[in-house]
């Protein structure tokens, strides 16, 4: 599907997307929250456009930040996978 089609699917719950442009974000390792559904967007190399940003806060997805470092998209993939995991395992 296309990326906006996508953004016009009924998700549930929590809605991020990272992105590395400046401005204010959210932490996810404090948004997210156990057993919640969890949509989380990931940029493409060389991150998202300005639109696809707007167009996904439109559409209530919050803008997050996976920590300091820049991540590739592959890593920052699995970044995430893994702060959802420890959430919901307890640890």
């Amino acid at each position: 599907v296309s990326y906006t089609e996508f953004l016009s699917q009924d998700h549930k719950e929590l809605l991020f997307i990272a992105h590395c442009q400046e401005g204010e974000k959210l932490n996810l390792k404090r948004c997210i929250a156990a057993d919640k559904d969890i949509t989380i967007l990931i940029g493409p190399e060389g991150d998202f456009s300005h639109k696809e940003i707007k167009e996904a806060s439109e559409n209530n997805f919050l803008p997050i930040t996976l920590g300091e470092a820049r991540l590739r998209t592959e890593t920052a993939a699995i970044v995430a996978c893994t702060a959802v995991a420890l959430i919901n395992s307890g640890s």
